[in-house]
């Protein structure tokens, strides 16, 4: 057979995974079943239309006649007409066609294993070193890179200050391990502490590392950047690890740019105003935050020609430097109180610059 049913990601062999998997179970089902399965239905009553009306049905069709002529249409059990006719499948055989199933297996690894040996350039060399130690694809790896065969990268440095400790960590995460971390932030003294390693989340090129550490504020959430670490983490014995909240992640960086927390800061509705056709563009395609949303299309208004958009965002550091980066074509419009938080660092930085 020089072709296989299953691989790819057309209709055609997406329905043929289902209606093999409908063959497997040796239960009854018909068409409908495998299209509900296909749109991703609870059952086939949830189709909004009839199965002859759904779009793609000839392509359902062919990949059930093709794979029962594939295994022999001895080994099935039919019922019903054409509208309402069922199949089950009643063969000897439990996995009839297991070679083409494992050839599917088989070639998508390969792409996986492709990817990861082209997208070695993306991520931090420790990654690769400490996960594919003594493995023949980390030579293969280092030797594309030497040859100058990569074909993925990106722009960020990925040699930092503790990059190294990346995997580790992870692995605490993953492994629920309470960890002792000596830990320094900037002009202070180093400090122990007793950390339940959560989270953790690069924001432009810097690692921070998120989690509960004990008698410390706020007590979930807590920030380590990883550059400001001492030392290697150990594990901490006797310790009973204390998990984040189902989601709590998720919430907490839902109204932020980058990572950081302002005390006391609330999530404000800012409107920015982009003085420039490209700008209005390149902010609509590399959104500063998800919560964006145009307020006006670009062109003639009644202050000038412009585009407005808006964002749901605590304003921290980082939202502010996402903002001054493009310079004067991004103008914070309201609410007022945001308007003067610009207003004074580009006050600031204008004295910089006065002779």
């Amino acid at each position: 057979m020089k072709y296989n049913p299953f691989d790819g990601d057309s209709h055609y062999a997406i329905f043929a995974r289902h209606i093999y998997r409908h063959f497997l179970s040796r239960e009854w089902f018909t068409n409908a079943d495998v299209m509900a399965d296909y749109l991703g239905l609870k059952s086939a009553q949830e189709l909004p239309h009839p199965i002859s009306k759904c779009d793609f049905v000839k392509e359902l069709t062919k990949a059930l006649c093709d794979l029962r002529n594939l295994i022999g249409k001895e080994h099935f059990e039919e019922e019903g007409n054409n509208r309402n006719k069922r199949i089950r499948y009643i063969g000897a055989d439990d996995d009839p066609l297991a070679d083409m199933r494992n050839a599917k297996a088989i070639n998508d690894l390969r792409k996986y294993w492709q990817f990861c040996q082209d997208s070695a350039g993306f991520f931090p060399a420790s990654w690769l070193e400490f996960y594919f130690k003594d493995c023949r694809d980390l030579l293969e790896i280092n030797d594309k890179r030497e040859n100058g065969q990569q074909v993925l990268s990106t722009s960020l440095d990925r040699v930092l200050t503790n990059i190294e400790l990346l995997p580790p960590l992870y692995e605490a995460i993953v492994n629920k391990r309470v960890l002792a971390v000596n830990y320094q932030p900037y002009g202070k003294p180093t400090m122990a502490l007793t950390f339940h390693p959560h989270f953790l989340k690069e924001y432009n090129g810097r690692w921070f590392l998120f989690g509960h550490a004990e008698g410390k504020k706020p007590e979930m959430g807590y920030a380590v950047a990883l550059d400001r670490i001492v030392g290697q983490p150990t594990e901490a014995d006797g310790e009973n690890y204390v998990s984040a909240p189902h989601n709590f992640y998720a919430e907490l960086f839902e109204n932020i740019v980058g990572v950081s927390h302002v005390s006391d800061a609330k999530v404000e509705c800012v409107h920015i105003r982009a003085h420039s056709f490209k700008m209005f563009k390149l902010t609509e395609t590399k959104k500063i935050h998800p919560s964006q949303e145009v307020v006006e299309p670009f062109g003639e208004h009644k202050f000038g020609k412009y585009g407005e958009f808006s964002v749901k965002v605590e304003i921290n550091d980082e939202f502010i430097g996402r903002i001054l980066q493009m310079g004067a074509e991004l103008e914070i419009v309201s609410p007022a109180e945001a308007r003067t938080i610009f207003k004074q660092r580009v006050d600031a930085l204008s004295r910089l610059y006065k002779e």
